[in-house]
Order: structure tokens, then C-alpha cells, then sequence
């Protein structure tokens, strides 16, 4: 099961997944942390994994609470991995006035095999970000910001990509009907279907 849980202000939107162990994707901002907490408490005891789809402090800021409170291990793309650890511009914390807390990371590469054991499957999709990625699960993407309802992820961010986000669109649009994705879930905005692709051709 996906539960899609708001962000506050400019926070992403928060994913969690709950079933053999549960996982939170982009956690968002601390400003956050206490609603979040308490939602995601609505629906599971604790919190087994943190991913978050791309290093951008929107997304990311408030891994080390949740990484403290539930003693989850943080993964992301080894390409954000340095970024992230850094607090450096490609974090973009600089547009919010802050900076990102420092955390242990570990690179995704090494939970590959049991995130597809939990039925997650992790596609690379930079363009937004260099190690942008999405997530397959249970007929639906979380597709972090390369992907809204209704429209694409900047790209005139460090590292973005305009060529690589058409790329990365053409991969997910495919795959979605390969698989007969039915939901998207973005990073922000509200929840789409397979229309969201057609809508992403008008920005891209």
C-alpha cells in the first residue's frame, strides 16, 4: 500500500509504503517532521528505509530526524550521494535559507536487491537532478520531481538536464504502459494517471 502524505509549504510530498518492512520516500523539510511523524505513525509502527528520489533540500532535510527517530538507514543515487553529504549547491538550500543537516548515506546500488524482494523497483531518471530517480510499485510510480501531474521537474537546477528529462519521460511514459502503471505520485502536486505524460509533452 502507498500512502501519500502531504507536504507543508514548499516540503515535497512524502511516500509511504507499507508492507513486508516500510519505506519513506522524501521525507521533506524538519518544519515538517512532527506532522509527518505522526501521520506516518497512523499507518505503521516505524519506518525500515528512507529513500529519497533526489538531493534537493525540499526533499531531503529532515532524513537525519527520522533516520534518529526510527534508526532507518537514508539511500539515494551514488550520483547525489556526494551532493547530499556535502550540503553543497546541487541541494539547492540556498533558495530555502538553510542548510542540510549532516547524516550517514549510503548509495541505492546496495539496496537493489531488497528493495525488489519488498517489490520496488528503482529506475534511473535524471533531468531534474544527475541521479534523479523514480519508483515502480503495486502499478504505480513515485516519480519524485521528474514527473508531475501536470507538467515536468526544472531543469535549470545544477546537474538538470533538459535532454536527459526528455529521456527520462520517454522511459517512464514506456514502461507505464508496459506495465500498466495506473497511478503517479509525484514529488509535488496532486496524484495523476497516464494522462500526466501527455501533459508532460507541453513542457518538454
Amino acid at each position: 500500500m502507498i500512502y501519500k502524505l502531504n507536504g507543508i509549504g514548499y516540503d515535497s510530498n512524502s511516500y509511504l509504503i507499507v508492507g513486508k518492512k516500510t519505506v519513506l520516500i522524501d521525507p521533506g523539510t524538519p518544519a515538517n517532521f512532527e506532522n509527518l511523524k505522526k501521520d506516518i505513525l497512523k499507518y505503521s509502527k516505524g519506518i525500515d528505509y528512507i529513500i529519497n528520489t533526489h538531493c534537493h533540500y525540499d526533499h531531503v532535510a529532515s532524513d537525519y530526524l527520522f533516520q534518529e527517530e526510527f534508526k532507518a538507514p537514508v539511500y539515494i543515487h551514488p550520483l547525489e550521494l556526494p551532493h547530499l553529504a556535502l550540503g553543497d549547491e546541487v541541494t539547492v538550500s540556498r533558495l530555502f535559507g538553510k542548510l542540510v543537516p549532516p547524516k550517514e548515506i549510503y548509495p541505492i546500488t546496495e539496496a537493489i536487491e531488497m528493495l525488489n524482494e519488498l517489490g520496488i523497483e528503482v529506475l534511473e531518471t535524471p533531468g531534474h537532478s544527475i541521479g534523479g530517480i523514480s519508483l515502480i510499485y503495486d502499478n504505480s510510480i513515485i516519480s519524485g520531481d521528474t514527473l508531475f501531474s501536470y507538467g515536468v521537474g526544472r531543469y535549470d537546477f545544477p546537474t538538470g538536464s533538459l535532454v536527459s528529462l526528455r529521456k527520462s519521460i520517454g522511459t517512464l511514459e514506456r514502461i507505464a504502459y508496459e506495465k500498466k502503471i495506473m497511478k503517479v505520485f509525484p514529488g509535488h502536486g496532486e496524484t495523476g494517471d497516464l494522462s500526466a505524460f501527455a501533459n508532460a509533452m507541453l513542457f518538454i
